[in-house]
């Protein structure tokens, strides 16, 4: 059966809804948690080690700095501190940009990639408790649509 409009709306409203509460429960546990203390991130610090970790699948090399930019929504010179302040801890590494000497490319560390791996552990496990509530065909549903969306907006 056919969804009009306000019905589809409806629904990703209410899926904004999911997403702004386990983001705010994840990251407000994150604030009082060991990772907090353990990571000694900010939760931007925290969101540009995902971001950066997600743009730099197979691209090996690293990314340039506008390109992180765009993604997290924030200006160049923004994105700039926060990449120093990531170098700094060692979570990132700099590189000139094998496509163009006159940029530099930014990627994970072997300390980022081993720090990003112990975030995502922990938000892995409070995902599978929350999609534990869908069946299988639910979840491949799901997977299949987010996929058919995200293609759709990125692809441009």
């Amino acid at each position: 059966m056919l969804q009009t409009a306000a019905d589809i709306t409806a629904s990703v409203h209410k899926f904004e809804t999911i997403l702004h509460q386990f983001k705010r429960d994840n990251l407000n546990e994150v604030d009082q948690s060991h990772y907090q203390k353990i990571m000694g991130l900010s939760v931007r610090q925290m969101n540009a080690l995902g971001a950066l970790n997600h743009l730099m699948t197979n691209r090996q090399e690293g990314i340039p700095l506008k390109e992180l930019a765009h993604y997290l929504r924030m200006s160049i010179p923004s994105t700039s501190l926060l990449v120093d302040s990531m170098v700094k801890k060692g979570l990132f590494d700099r590189k000139e940009n094998p496509r163009d000497r006159r940029s530099l490319c930014i990627r994970l560390s072997e300390e980022g990639e081993s720090r990003f791996q112990m975030l995502f552990n922990g938000m892995k496990e409070k995902l599978d408790t929350l999609f534990s509530t869908l069946s299988q065909e639910d979840k491949e549903n799901f997977c299949r649509i987010v996929d058919t969306l995200y293609n759709h907006v990125y692809s441009k």
